[in-house]
């Protein structure tokens, strides 16, 4: 047996052993739950993707080879499992006048290039009091909040929506029973920001300071409404950069219909499967190089009807919003850092849009479903000012089939 299998068999004995602990606690209840679910997608073309595809964000540039062939024009079939779930719900005692609770979670998406391991999703405790619940532990990032779209695809609107889970401390305190002041304190693990070193979590531990959320949400009556500020800090070598993004979002669910929505405008938000990031800039005063922000705009609109047959829409729109200092060039090449730039060709993604249509059929335990992806992206050369030059445009065709089986 290799060290791989060995420490997913560990884990998932773990897991298990975990299960049986907490049922032998008294005045403690827990709930197993997940989802065997199976994906299939065809794409016309190659594009950025995460875990084995099952996370489309937008098909890459075209390269245009000597015999004038572009090498990204190659279609791709896969049939993968490893969005299946596994999570555990504990409700326990009375913890300082709270109620306590906590969740662990995981799927089979692994780490990097090793997938169908066992990966840690969510891992947190909660206590609630009458008006206040604090969480501690890894969860949902608030810029991914609690609207979010339906679909048949697992893509969940990226690179559209903010995808992130990290580790947080975050309390919610209601101002009145529809009315929630939001606050965290976050800091990166799966989901990191990149730099000279790739992806890592290094460059907010050397930052010192946590990413920091603050916002507000309305909930009544089906309808669900709100907005927030992000901050973040990175060190990715000498000099370190912070970035600032807003988000507003709404939703209103009521018999058949779901209408949800959400517009995102900030800096360097790799960190969350979006595109965009920060690029090098020259210090006079020291003649060396720093760094500023890539900013971006992106939305999307979500409308699903139906609850046994459902049908539904997605479109969403993302547009780079350049640099708001000049970028510095070592002969003709720009060094940036995030998702879209492409350093070989020096070419920059500075446009998306997609649609996508769906069709969801749901049975108790069980559900199937088919959606139709096109995107379209738009390319050119990278300028001084982070905008491009001579735009060019590719689409990509997806189509995906699901089948998942709950439990």
């Amino acid at each position: 047996m290799n060290k791989i299998s060995l420490f997913t068999l560990v884990l998932t004995l773990l897991f298990t052993f975990t299960i049986q602990l907490f049922a032998l606690q008294p005045g403690v209840n827990y709930e197993l739950y997940g989802f065997i679910r199976n994906d299939f997608y065809y794409n016309s073309r190659l594009n950025e993707e995460v875990i084995d595809g099952i996370f489309h964000l937008f098909p890459k540039p075209a390269i245009i080879n000597t015999v004038g062939i572009d090498e990204n024009a190659v279609p791709q079939a896969e049939m993968i499992s490893v969005a299946t779930r596994l999570g555990l719900n504990i409700k326990g005692g009375i913890i300082a006048g709270a109620k306590s609770s906590a969740k662990i979670e995981m799927d089979f998406a692994g780490s990097g290039s090793y997938y169908f391991l066992i990966r840690l999703r969510q891992a947190y405790m909660q206590f609630d009091w009458d008006k206040t619940s604090l969480l501690i532990g890894q969860t949902w990032h608030p810029l991914f909040g609690s609207v979010s779209p339906t679909g048949a695809t697992y893509n969940a609107g990226v690179p559209f929506q903010p995808f992130n889970r990290s580790p947080q401390i975050k309390i919610n305190h209601h101002l009145s029973p529809s009315l929630t002041l939001i606050g965290a304190a976050i800091y990166q693990m799966q989901y990191t920001s990149t730099g000279p070193l790739g992806f890592s979590a290094e460059y907010m531990k050397k930052a010192i300071q946590p990413n920091l959320f603050g916002g507000l949400e309305y909930k009544k009556s089906g309808w669900t409404s709100g907005f927030g500020i992000d901050y973040k800090k990175i060190k990715p070598n000498d000099h370190s950069i912070s970035s600032l993004s807003a988000v507003a979002y709404a939703q209103f669910i009521k018999s058949m219909w779901q209408v949800k929505a959400k517009a995102v405008v900030g800096q360097n938000l790799s960190d969350h499967l979006m595109a965009g990031g920060y690029g090098e800039i020259f210090d006079s005063n020291t003649g060396g190089v720093q760094y500023t922000n890539i900013s971006s705009h992106a939305s999307w609109v979500n409308v699903i009807y139906g609850k046994k047959w459902q049908v539904g829409l997605f479109g969403g729109y993302f547009q780079n919003l350049g640099s708001g200092t000049t970028l510095h060039a070592v002969g003709n090449e720009y060094t940036l850092y995030g998702r879209g730039f492409y350093k070989n060709s020096q070419q920059m993604l500075d446009r998306l849009n997609r649609v996508s249509p769906m069709l969801i059929y749901n049975l108790p335990n069980f559900n199937v479903g088919i959606e139709y992806n096109l995107t379209q992206a738009q390319y050119g050369k990278i300028t001084s000012d982070g905008r491009i030059t001579q735009p060019y445009s590719v689409n990509n065709h997806r189509i995906l089939a699901s089948a998942t089986y709950f439990f």
